[in-house]
């Protein structure tokens, strides 16, 4: 069986992706608090919500991600045509 090899660099971009989705949960979450005018320490008991949102943004961009890499390849077949 062949071994995988994952290079740091891919490590390295889904991770800034990952952060970049639990940013946005807390952002949403700190919207929340203050549009629904909520003492200010749901921002740390929140916070397995929030995590839960990240990681469905991340697996929801990661999808998208999939989706568009598919198109980009099927299109590149047709044109070699």
């Amino acid at each position: 069986m062949k071994d995988i090899t994952i290079k740091g660099k891919s490590i390295k971009r889904e991770l800034w992706i990952l952060l970049g989705c639990f940013v946005f949960a807390v952002c949403v979450n700190i919207f929340a608090i203050i549009k629904y005018s909520r003492p200010a320490k749901e921002l740390f008991t929140m916070i397995g919500y929030v995590i839960i949102v990240a990681i469905i943004t991340y697996i929801v961009l990661w999808a998208i991600r999939l989706i568009v890499l598919l198109i980009v390849w099927i299109i590149r077949k047709l044109s070699k045509r």
